[in-house]
């Protein structure tokens, strides 16, 4: 009862972001107390644990080469050793967080991820300024627990694959409307964009999915019914209502401020020091007219160098390729893979934010435990046939 009770405290509080939300929205010391809580509970739930379970190696590697070589050129004066509790968090979740993992299922995560897509809902139509306690404007996107509307579109995307895992009808369907209806809200391109690619790609292997652009549809002129009672981006939504044909909106600015654009910023510094980076945050920060790069791959590769590159690419390659071989029988691992994949080339918080390291981990550890099964069926077709 005990371990149970920590393993959801776990679950919580990074599916639901709930240091960064409460160091953002509460108080600082709230904030920290909780993300402070959420390394000591994976550690206590790891020696806790009577199932021991080694940790998932070429992560812990990742963790690793990340952390030690982007620590050459990190010339920061780090007064609050940021590094170090950095480094130590982020270690304490790949190592400990596998044995949580092993003892989590799909609809659990999913039920989890679906109250956190409710606090965006929540945010779109009760509370629309919340976002001017941190940003100082409201925006007209919204993300609930999230903070970043980005983040939060990837949150829906991930929950609208899982969606895919529940038996359950009358809950699927719940599910896809909710997470579905969050990520309109956030306003996001990438959203929409992957969102239509899983849904196409999930009616291909299954046409009773059907039913999922039909909730997406009705879901629109929802939003575009009541737009006159939400506080909607009104440049963002002019788009969408451009490209949907609703009316003559400005549809240039979906091509504008790319990632693309934020990207290419970037390239020749990568190209400096291909080998070592260019150290800790330098790629994350807003500094001397940089942006910050957007995308945890160049974001590696650009702090840290070619090694945890290869590996980053290497893992997610794997999870790409080995969950499409059980895209039949489980084809929610592909979708989540896919969405992982795709979400992280919209952002650089992949090394502190700790959603998509542990829904990856998690992905990994289901795609092991299926080809564990499927080489023990073979192996008992084999003696049968002999």
């Amino acid at each position: 009862m005990i371990l149970t009770l920590i393993r959801y405290s776990i679950l919580f509080l990074i599916l639901w972001y709930l240091p960064s939300f409460l160091l953002a929205y509460v108080s600082s010391g709230l904030g920290s107390l909780s993300s402070y809580a959420t390394s000591l509970l994976l550690i206590a739930y790891f020696f806790l644990s009577k199932e021991r379970r080694k940790p998932l190696l070429v992560f812990v590697a990742l963790g690793l080469s990340y952390f030690l070589i982007s620590a050459i050129n990190y010339t920061e004066i780090d007064v609050n050793n940021y590094f170090i509790k950095e480094f130590i968090r982020f270690m304490i979740v790949v190592i400990c967080g596998a044995a949580v993992l092993y003892q989590t299922r799909d609809k659990e995560i999913f039920y989890i991820l679906l109250i956190g897509a409710s606090s965006i809902i929540i945010n779109a139509v009760f509370l629309p300024s919340m976002q001017l306690a941190i940003f100082g404007e409201s925006y007209g996107r919204f993300s609930g627990f999230y903070l970043n509307p980005n983040l939060a579109g990837s949150i829906c995307l991930l929950g609208y694959s899982l969606s895919h895992a529940i038996k359950n009808i009358k809950w699927k369907i719940i599910g896809q409307i909710v997470f579905t209806l969050a990520g309109l809200l956030t306003l996001s391109r990438t959203f929409i964009a992957i969102w239509l690619l899983l849904t196409i790609i999930s009616i291909y292997y299954n046409r009773k999915n059907i039913i999922a652009p039909i909730i997406g549809a009705l879901l629109l002129i929802l939003i575009f019914t009541f737009s006159g009672k939400l506080t909607l981006n009104a440049e963002r939504f002019q788009a969408l209502q451009g490209v949907l044909g609703q009316e003559k909106g400005n549809t240039q600015m979906i091509g504008e401020d790319t990632r693309n654009d934020t990207w290419s910023i970037y390239y020749n510094l990568i190209f400096d020091k291909p080998f070592v980076g260019h150290g800790f945050r330098k790629f994350q920060m807003k500094a001397a007219g940089l942006p910050g790069v957007h995308n945890s791959y160049l974001m590696t590769i650009g702090e840290a160098g070619i090694i945890p590159f290869l590996l980053i690419v290497g893992i997610y390659l794997y999870l790409l390729i080995k969950s499409y071989l059980f895209i039949r029988s489980h084809p929610w691992y592909f979708y989540l893979s896919l969405t992982l994949v795709f979400s992280m080339m919209g952002g650089h918080g992949y090394f502190y934010n700790f959603v998509s390291i542990l829904l990856s981990m998690y992905v990994f550890i289901k795609l092991k435990d299926l080809s564990s099964i499927h080489t023990s069926e073979i192996e008992i077709s084999n003696n049968i046939n002999h």
